[in-house]
C-alpha cells in the first residue's frame, strides 16, 4: 500500500512539473514569436531581396498543452506598388501552427523521442484565397507538412514532406512523385544541414509546333552542410544528383541526359575564399543516339571574403532599385542596365588578385576524348593607374592566362557523324560528311593560325603575361594579337587565303546531301 501512494505520488509531482514546464514554455514561445519574425524578415531580406515579401503572425492561441498560431506571408507593401513582389496586392499565404509544448513535445513522444525540446511544430498550408487553386489541384490537402522540433537553445531541426500530385488540365499535366527534405538550423540562422530527395516529376504540354511534349525528371537528391563565414558569405559543400532527365515527344524519345552531379565545395581561410565545383554527365543520348558524356571542373581561389560581401550587398541594393523601375523601362534598355549594373559591381571581386580555373572541361565519346584546360590569374585593378586603353585594362586586370585544346580527329569525326544521322543522312554518307566537316574545321583554325593538327588531334595553346601572347609557339606582344585578330577595334590581318601546304587535310568540299525517300 505504501509502496502505491509512493508511486502516485510521484507520478502526481512528475505530471505537476511537467504542466507547469509545459505551461511556461508555451509563455515563452508567445513572447518570442514578435523576434521570430523579425528574424524571420531579416533573413528573407539578406537571401531573397527579391522576393519583396515579410512575415507575420496572428490568432495566438496559447493552451495548457499546446498552441496554435498563423504564419502569414504578405507582400511588402513598397515592392508591391512597384510590382517587384512575388506576391500582389492582397495576396495571402498563411501556415497552420500547432505547436506542442515542451519538455516533452506530445508529437516528440509519439516517435519515442525523449530528448527534451521547447517545442515541436506541425505546419501546414491553410486553404486562402490565394491557394485556392493550389488545393483544387490537390484536392484539398496542404501541399506541404512540416514537423519542427525547436530545441531549447533556439536550434531547430524540420522533417518536410511535399505529398504526390497528379494534375490534367487543357492538354497540360503534371505528374508529380512528392518529395521529402529535412532540414537542420541554428538559432542565428547561420548553420544549415539539408538533405532532400524526390523520385520522379514529369511535365507534358503542348510545344510550340502543336506536338505533346513530355520533360521527366527521376532520382533527384541534394544534400548540402553550410553556415556562414567570418564575412557572413555562405560557405560549406553541396552535392546534387539527378539520375535522368528525359524528353519525350508525340510518344518517341527525343533526348536524355543520365546521372547528372554537382559535387560543391568551399571554405574560408582567413580572408581568403576558396572552392571547387564538379560536375559530371554519364551520357547525353538524343534520339537514341549515344552522343557521349561530359565533365567539367571549376576551381575558384583568392577571392576575398570582405570584397565578395561588399559585391553581394552592393549588386543586390542596386539590382532591387532597378527592378522597381523595370515596369516603367522598355525590355532592351532594362537588360542593358541590368549588364552595366553587373559590369560596375564586377571589380569589387578583383581585391584579392582571384584566380580561376577550369581544369578539365571534357566531352568523351566512343573514339576519343576532347579536353579544354583553362587558369586565369586576375589582378585589383585599383593597385594601378587609371586604364587609357582596352589592352592598358587587360594588362591592368590579367596577370596571367594559360589555355589548352585538344580534339582528336577521330571524335570529332564520331559526334559531328551522330549529328548528320539526326539530321537525316544515313550510313556512309553521314560519315562521310563529318570528315569533310572536321577536316574544314581543322584547315580554317591553321589557316587563322588559331589551332594546329599534331597526332591527329586539332590542338591550340595559348598562354598570357606581362603583356606577351605565345600562341601556338608563335610570341607576339598582346598589341600585335590584337592586330592580328581585329581585337580593341583594329583591322585583323588578313589570313592566308589556303591551309599550309604541309597540311594532310584536304579543304572543305560541298556538303552531300541527305538520302531522300
Amino acid at each position: 500500500m505504501k509502496k502505491s501512494l509512493v508511486a502516485v505520488s510521484v507520478i502526481v509531482v512528475l505530471g505537476a512539473a511537467w504542466t507547469g514546464v509545459s505551461w511556461y514554455t508555451g509563455k515563452m514561445i508567445e513572447q518570442h514569436m514578435a523576434e521570430v519574425a523579425t528574424n524571420a524578415n531579416s533573413q528573407i531580406q539578406s537571401s531573397f531581396p527579391k522576393a519583396g515579401v515579410n512575415v507575420s503572425y496572428q490568432d495566438y492561441q496559447r493552451g495548457l498543452f499546446s498552441s496554435q498560431v498563423r504564419i502569414i506571408l504578405k507582400p511588402d507593401a513598397a515592392a508591391a506598388a512597384a510590382g517587384t513582389s512575388a506576391l500582389k496586392t492582397g495576396d495571402e499565404i498563411s501556415f497552420i501552427e500547432t505547436i506542442d509544448h515542451g519538455p516533452f513535445p506530445a508529437a516528440q513522444l509519439k516517435k519515442f523521442n525523449l530528448i527534451p525540446s521547447m517545442a515541436s511544430v506541425h505546419s501546414e498550408l491553410e486553404n486562402t484565397a490565394t491557394l485556392k487553386a493550389l488545393f483544387d489541384v490537390t484536392k484539398g490537402k496542404s501541399l506541404v507538412t512540416a514537423d519542427t522540433r525547436v530545441s531549447y537553445n533556439g536550434d531547430s531541426s524540420s522533417a518536410i514532406n511535399f505529398i504526390p500530385v497528379d494534375y490534367d488540365k487543357n492538354n497540360s499535366k503534371l505528374q508529380f512523385g512528392g518529395a521529402d527534405i529535412n532540414v537542420a538550423v541554428d538559432k542565428e540562422l547561420t548553420k544549415m544541414k539539408l538533405d532532400a530527395k524526390s523520385d520522379s516529376i514529369a511535365i507534358t504540354s503542348q510545344n510550340q509546333f502543336g506536338q505533346q511534349e513530355k520533360v521527366t525528371l527521376n532520382g533527384f537528391s541534394l544534400d548540402s552542410d553550410t553556415n556562414q563565414g567570418a564575412s557572413k558569405v555562405g560557405i560549406g559543400d553541396q552535392n546534387l544528383t539527378i539520375k535522368q532527365v528525359a524528353v519525350n515527344v508525340d510518344g518517341k524519345d527525343a533526348a536524355s541526359l543520365d546521372n547528372f552531379k554537382l559535387v560543391s565545395k568551399f571554405s574560408e581561410e582567413g580572408s581568403n575564399i576558396k572552392g571547387q565545383q564538379d560536375y559530371t554527365i554519364d551520357a547525353l543520348k538524343i534520339q537514341n543516339s549515344d552522343f557521349g558524356s561530359g565533365k567539367l571542373t571549376v576551381k575558384i581561389d583568392k577571392l576575398d571574403a570582405a570584397a565578395l560581401k561588399a559585391f553581394s550587398d552592393s549588386y543586390n541594393q542596386q539590382s532591387q532599385q532597378l527592378l522597381s523601375q523595370a515596369g516603367d523601362i522598355d525590355p532592351a534598355v532594362y537588360q542593358q542596365q541590368a549588364t552595366e549594373l553587373l559590369a560596375a559591381n564586377l571589380p569589387l571581386l578583383l581585391k584579392g588578385n582571384p584566380s580561376i580555373s577550369i581544369d578539365p572541361l571534357s566531352w568523351k565519346n566512343s573514339k576519343g576524348e576532347s579536353t579544354f584546360t583553362l587558369q586565369l590569374d586576375l589582378k585589383d585593378p585599383a593597385a594601378g593607374s587609371q586604364a587609357q586603353s582596352e589592352d592598358q585594362l587587360i594588362s591592368q586586370l590579367v596577370s596571367k592566362l594559360d589555355a589548352k585544346l585538344n580534339i582528336p580527329l577521330a571524335m570529332a569525326t564520331e559526334l559531328t557523324t551522330q549529328t548528320a544521322k539526326i539530321e537525316g543522312y544515313t550510313g556512309d554518307d553521314a560519315e562521310k560528311l563529318a570528315k569533310q566537316q572536321v577536316q574544314g574545321l581543322a584547315a580554317m583554325g591553321q589557316m587563322f593560325k588559331i589551332t594546329t593538327l599534331k597526332d591527329d588531334a586539332i590542338s591550340s595553346s595559348f598562354h598570357y603575361a606581362d603583356n606577351q601572347v605565345d600562341l601556338n609557339g608563335q610570341k607576339m606582344t598582346l598589341q600585335e594579337f590584337a592586330g592580328l585578330f581585329g581585337i580593341f577595334g583594329g583591322n585583323a590581318v588578313q589570313p592566308q587565303t589556303q591551309a599550309p601546304a604541309a597540311s594532310p587535310l584536304a579543304p572543305p568540299v560541298a556538303p552531300v546531301a541527305p538520302n531522300t525517300p
